[in-house]
């Protein structure tokens, strides 16, 4: 038995140093010269490595930000009563389309009937001061008036001619021309574009004396504006005339296109955002003020280089992509990372356009 159990150690210890010495024999997957990687002849990385190249292509980088649905500021009219008075009619309704001077409210106000008044005792007077100008001038003629007469006359009439002025200028500010409308009639609110009532606050018969408070707004919806809330770090990849395609809650699965009309000045203390404006055609007057909306602003196509996000690698605190600078011996560049377009990343800083880069399997040079 002590022969046999002899015998079977001999043999085990020759089996482990045949062990050892194979393993010995074999190559290592890589070796490192300072930061440089080395991949051997035979290793079996070799078969597994991926080369790609850093490529210099162009690119639309696109920002996402959140945003709401306005009116443009341009297209919305507020329509105040001028004087104080009494709503007599409403001529249209929440909702209703209106075109430019129609008729939207007559008010029985006893300000601009005090105004019609005293631009009829104004043209009556004007009439008076120019009948006896002109016979002032005549009896000048004559000899019978003095010169001093005339220009008194000359002054009562210009100072008629100048309050009749201002009675008609009154007239005009109230909606009514005295020149081509009958006087008498009540106070009308026309309206000074087309659009759409979206808002009416008036009722019939109640009376109105403060100017501040709105009856009723019109909107011209046909062309709106999406406000979009960009961050401050992305300000410097937004100018205006960008391309924005927006996509609501609403209609799910749609797009809408526009461009990006005005970029503010002051960013918001707290939330650090600047107000961005883009302009979205809305002919069938989908587009609802108040609606929330997701907005993808692309930016112009620029050079950028590229690589694929499988060659990013983290190294401890850093990022690195692998650089072949000779046949299988690669070494990390630290790279400053922009966004991700598709499979591949863009490189802000640290790479040059055209080397050759390990695509994928970088991690094993950190085992």
């Amino acid at each position: 038995m002590a022969a046999v159990m002899t015998a079977l150690a001999v043999t085990l210890a020759g089996c482990h140093r045949k062990s050892q010495q194979g393993e010995s024999d074999q190559p290592a997957d890589f070796q490192r010269e300072g930061h440089v990687v080395i991949v051997p002849e035979k290793s079996p990385l070799r078969s597994r490595l991926v080369l790609d190249t850093a490529r210099n292509e162009p690119v639309r980088r696109t920002l996402t930000a959140p945003a709401s649905i306005e009116p443009d500021p341009q297209r919305i009219v507020r329509m105040y009563p001028p004087v104080a008075g009494r709503v007599a009619r409403l001529h249209v309704q929440l909702g209703s389309i209106v075109t430019k001077g129609q008729v939207l409210a007559t008010l029985h106000s006893p300000d601009f009937t005090q105004a019609q008044g005293d631009y009829v005792k104004a043209r009556s007077a004007l009439q008076v001061a120019r009948r006896q100008l002109e016979r002032q001038k005549d009896l000048l003629e004559h000899k019978i008036a003095a010169g001093r007469d005339v220009e008194q006359a000359q002054s009562d009439f210009e100072s008629a001619q100048s309050t009749l002025d201002s009675a008609s200028a009154r007239l005009r500010a109230y909606g009514l021309d005295p020149t081509k409308e009958p006087l008498g009639q009540p106070l009308q609110l026309v309206a000074p574009m087309a659009g759409r009532v979206v808002e009416m606050v008036a009722a019939l018969g109640e009376f109105r004396n403060d100017n501040t408070s709105s009856l009723m707004t019109i909107a011209d919806l046909s062309t709106v504006w999406i406000t979009a809330n960009a961050q401050e770090k992305d300000l410097r990849f937004i100018v205006k005339g960008q391309e924005a395609r927006a996509t609501l809650p609403a209609y799910p699965g749609e797009t809408f296109t526009g461009k990006v009309e005005a970029i503010g000045d002051v960013l918001d203390p707290d939330t650090r955002v600047v107000k961005v404006r883009i302009v979205l055609s809305n002919p069938a007057g989908r587009l609802k003020p108040g609606m929330y909306a997701t907005v993808e602003i692309v930016d112009f196509p620029d050079a950028v280089i590229t690589v694929p996000t499988t060659a990013v690698v983290q190294v401890g605190g850093a990022t690195v992509v692998y650089e072949q600078t000779q046949p299988w011996r690669f070494e990390p560049r630290e790279v400053t990372l922009g966004t991700q377009q598709g499979s591949r990343t863009i490189i802000e800083k640290g790479l040059s356009g055209g080397v050759t880069i390990l695509a994928k399997e970088g991690v094993v040079f950190q085992e």
